[in-house]
């Protein structure tokens, strides 16, 4: 098989991120020629390295962030820019892990929340796959959980009786920044 037959198979996954053992499932090859087609396809540019042993179909941080590690979440300034809330492009894709994560990977910030405050996201169509991203009243309380406050302009975009209701359930107090 070449490479772009192999690159055709991984793009028909659900997921855009493989490590080096899912693609040798996917192609149905061993370890070893799994990492020299991952390297081939990098050096084409068919495929991109993230990380050691993790590659992506495409360079677009919005659309793998959310796949590199489970149960997480695009939120933050990154989900409220997403939604239409706010017009600042973000520097870095922000994603909520439940867990401390050492994964590195540029254009990502792993914020790491209590498991208990991993909630209130959804899947969202994003380039052709769905993206886990929170909904903008759970974007606003993680940032008031981790910083203190928001300003008040981006509180009245959200809806209050949901965004209380997520203060309630996070312990979070709504103050206005």
């Amino acid at each position: 098989m070449n490479i772009y037959a192999g690159l055709e198979i991984l793009r028909k996954r659900k997921t855009p991120v493989f490590n080096v053992a899912e693609i040798a499932r996917a192609l149905n090859v061993k370890r070893g020629h799994a990492k020299t087609y991952a390297k081939r396809m990098t050096d084409k540019k068919l495929l991109f390295r993230l990380a050691k042993g993790l590659y992506s179909t495409t360079e677009d941080p919005v659309y793998y962030g959310s796949y590199i590690i489970p149960n997480s979440y695009i939120s933050f300034n990154s989900a409220l820019y997403l939604h239409g809330i706010i017009n600042q492009i973000p520097a870095v894709v922000q994603i909520v892990v439940p867990k401390r994560t050492r994964r590195h990977v540029d254009g990502i910030e792993f914020i790491t929340l209590p498991v208990d405050m991993v909630f209130g996201f959804e899947k969202k169509p994003y380039a052709g796959h769905e993206i886990s991203i929170a909904d903008v009243e759970k974007a606003i309380i993680d940032i008031i959980y981790k910083q203190g406050a928001v300003p008040g302009n981006i509180l009245k975009k959200a809806d209050r009786a949901k965004l209380i209701s997520y203060a309630k359930k996070t312990r979070v107090k709504l103050n206005r920044g």
